[in-house]
C-alpha cells in the first residue's frame, strides 16, 4: 500500500479523528499500518524526549512498537522557527525526516503521515505540507471542514500548492458536518470539487461528544489550581457560562455539563451553582465544573460545601475576562486517555467513508 498523507484546510478540522478512524480501518483489512508526523507543533515530554502529542496518541491507542523518534522526527520547539531563518538549510531536517519516514516504511506494509494544518504550514523553515508530501512521494487526502463555500474556497488555496508542488491529492473528506445538511451539503461540495478537478471521498457527520474536553484538560491548559473535587476532573464540559450576573438568573444558563466562571469572591453565584439548581436527569449534572477567577479562595464554610458536593473547583490568579478569553482559544485534543474518544472516531470513519473506495483511489494514483 502507498503511503497516504493527511493534509487539512485548517487547523482544527478534525483530521486526528479521521486519521485514528482510517488506521483502525486499514488494520481491519489486515494491514500492518505505521504512522508519522514528520513536524509535530504541539509537542509533550514523551520518554525524555519532545514527541508531537498525536504522536502519542497513535503510538499509544494502538500499540505501536515504533521509535517514538521517528514517528515524530522533528517537534517545533520556542525559538525554532526565528533561528532557521536567520541559518537557512533545509537539507538536515529533510534527511532526519526521510531516514524516519523510510525506516517506518521498511517496517509496515501501510504507513499513514499525518500533516500539519493546511498545505503552506511549515513554509517559514521550507518544510510545507506540500514539501514534505512531495519529499515522500505520498499522495494527500485533504480534510476540510463542513460546509459549502469556505470549504470549497480552502481545498482551492490547497490544492494549488500541492500542484505547484507536483504532488497528487486524492480529494477530499469532509468532516463535523450537521447531519440535517449532509445531502445537501455532499451534493453542492462534491460538484464544486468537480470544477477544481477534484473529488469528494467522504463526509463525515459532526459529533458533539468529540470536542468537549475533560475538566482536567481545561485544567491542565490554563495551569489552574485544584482546590477540590478531584474525582471529578474526568467531567466532560458541553457548555461554559460566565457568571457575571446576578444569582437568581444563573440558573437559567445551567446546561447539563455546564463549565461555570465565575469570581471566586462572588459566594453568591457559587452557592447557586452548587446547591439551588435541580439536577438534571441523566449521567451528569449541570455543573461540571466551577472555575473561580481572580486569585480569590472562597471562605472556609463555602470550601466545605464544595468539598462535599464532589463539583470540581479550579482556581485561577487571572480576571474573568482574561481566563474567559484563553479558555475561548483553546484546541483540545484527542488525548491517549480519551478512550471513548477514539472509540468514537474509529466508529464514525466506519459508519462515514467508503475505506475501499479510498484505498481504489489510492492504488490507481501513479
Amino acid at each position: 500500500m502507498k503511503p497516504l498523507y493527511i493534509s487539512a484546510t485548517q487547523q482544527d478540522a478534525g483530521k486526528t479523528t479521521i486519521l485514528i478512524g482510517l488506521l483502525q480501518a486499514f488494520r481491519d483489512l489486515g494491514h500492518d499500518v505505521g504512522y508519522i508526523k514528520p513536524i509535530g507543533q504541539r509537542y509533550v515530554q514523551y520518554q525524555g524526549l519532545h514527541i508531537d502529542e498525536d504522536a502519542v496518541l497513535a503510538r499509544e491507542a494502538f500499540a505501536l512498537p515504533d521509535s517514538p523518534e521517528d514517528m515524530s522526527p522533528i517537534a517545533i520547539e520556542r525559538g525554532f522557527t526565528e533561528h532557521y531563518i536567520f541559518n537557512r538549510d533545509p537539507k538536515p531536517l529533510e534527511w532526519r525526516i526521510q531516514e524516519a519516514f523510510d525506516r517506518l516504511r521498511n517496517a509496515h506494509n501501510a504507513l499513514l503521515v499525518e500533516g500539519t494544518g493546511h498545505a503552506g504550514v511549515g513554509s517559514c523553515f521550507d518544510l510545507s505540507n506540500a514539501r514534505v508530501a512531495e519529499l515522500l512521494a505520498a499522495p494527500v487526502l485533504i480534510i476540510a471542514d463542513g460546509g459549502i463555500g469556505r470549504a470549497i474556497d480552502e481545498v482551492a488555496l490547497s490544492l494549488h500548492l500541492f500542484r505547484k508542488h507536483r504532488v497528487r491529492v486524492l480529494g477530499v473528506i469532509l468532516n463535523k458536518v450537521w447531519p440535517e445538511k449532509m445531502t445537501k451539503i455532499q451534493r453542492a461540495v462534491a460538484e464544486g470539487l468537480r470544477h477544481l478537478g477534484s473529488r469528494l471521498l467522504g463526509a463525515v457527520p459532526y459529533r458533539s461528544q468529540l470536542v468537549h474536553p475533560r475538566v482536567e484538560q481545561i485544567q491542565s491548559e490554563l495551569g489552574a489550581r485544584i482546590l477540590c473535587g478531584s474525582q471529578g476532573l474526568a467531567n466532560r464540559v458541553e457548555f461554559t457560562v460566565v457568571a457575571a450576573m446576578e444569582p437568581h438568573h444563573v440558573c437559567a444558563y445551567l446546561r447539563e455539563n455546564t463549565l461555570v466562571i465565575t469570581p471566586g469572591d462572588r459566594v453568591d453565584n457559587i452557592l447557586v451553582s452548587t446547591l439551588t439548581c435541580p439536577m438534571i436527569p441523566g449521567a451528569g449534572g449541570p455543573v461540571a465544573a466551577i472555575l473561580l477567577t481572580g486569585g480569590f479562595e472562597p471562605p472556609a464554610g463555602i470550601r466545605t460545601l464544595l468539598d462535599s458536593s464532589g463539583i470540581p473547583v479550579l482556581l485561577c490568579q487571572e480576571d474573568t475576562f482574561t481566563v474567559a478569553s484563553r479558555l475561548r482559544d483553546l484546541r483540545f485534543k484527542i488525548r491517549p486517555e480519551d478512550a471513548d474518544k477514539i472509540e468514537a472516531a474509529k466508529a464514525l470513519v466506519q459508519e462515514s467513508i467508503d475505506v475501499h473506495a479510498l484505498l481504489a483511489v489510492l492504488d490507481a494514483e501513479t
